[in-house]
């Protein structure tokens, strides 16, 4: 026996349903007509309408060997029965061999099951064949830091229909004991980083929600947010100071463009 392979669709398992029960009814058909001619008539018009439905199959495949062996397979069971009762009806009596033959033809039938190996041959069965499936497209994880709450990052917030789909958690650092910040960047070339609610984030994190802040990264674009949590060691960020607080009040429309750092106790030494 053949065995195919166990993956199914529910179509493939409705029409191995059907193909079992046509069996179990052809055999029960042979035996009755063995016996008694009164289902002849009823019997063979069944067997020739599956067989009917058979060619009719057939001539839906490409012109090829691979037509001519599936067609074969397909109407061998109702064109053998056919036979089986034609030999019944003309044959009086009840013969020890006419069981014999109706017994090797429901065990061919079952066993073999000549119609589903016609469909797998002419590629008519991909519920079957797994090589005929559709391929999933495999998950992709864009690259970002390693560090746990990056990863955690990626398994709860980046995720379709989570806080911020489509983004990763780079340059993690810790500012506390109980803080942290980090860049939230996009995925996607050229935009930028969705709207990233603190309060989504609050519950994923169980942490309060006035802690928890998302602001633009200075002198980058959208494509970059910086996202921090806690209440950490404080760091200046002389750019952002600048911007925020000094030049709105006293020097309007400046920018800090370069820092330079030196000791005032040398400077003013020389």
């Amino acid at each position: 026996m053949i065995r195919l392979g166990p993956v199914r669709g529910g179509i493939a398992v409705a029409r191995n349903c059907i193909g079992r029960l046509a069996t179990l009814t052809g055999a029960a058909a042979l035996t009755t007509c063995a016996f008694t001619p009164d289902l002849y008539g009823a019997s063979l018009a069944a067997a020739m309408a599956a067989a009917g439905w058979g060619a009719v199959w057939s001539v839906t495949l490409p012109p090829g060997y691979i037509r001519e062996a599936s067609a074969s397979l397909y109407l061998a069971p109702s064109v053998s029965m056919a036979v089986l009762l034609t030999v019944e009806r003309i044959v009086p009596g009840v013969q020890w061999w006419e069981l014999t033959l109706d017994a090797v033809w429901a065990a061919a039938v079952w066993f073999i099951r000549p119609a589903r190996l016609a469909r797998v041959w002419a590629g008519r069965e991909p519920s079957l064949n797994p090589h005929l499936l559709p391929v999933p497209k495999p998950v992709t994880v864009a690259a970002g830091s390693q560090h746990p709450m990056s990863l955690w990052w990626a398994q709860h917030v980046a995720v379709q229909g989570g806080a911020a789909p489509g983004t990763v958690l780079e340059a993690v650092e810790q500012t506390g004991p109980k803080s942290l910040r980090a860049v939230i960047r996009s995925t996607l070339p050229g935009q930028p980083v969705p709207e990233v609610s603190p309060h989504h984030l609050s519950a994923l994190l169980d942490w309060p929600e006035e802690e928890i802040s998302i602001r633009p990264v200075p002198r980058r674009g959208a494509g970059v947010r910086q996202l921090t949590v806690g209440h950490g060691a404080t760091v200046v960020d002389l750019y952002s100071l600048w911007e925020e607080q000094i030049a709105p009040k006293g020097m309007p429309g400046t920018r800090i463009t370069k820092v330079r750092t030196v000791n005032t106790g040398t400077e003013l030494d020389g």
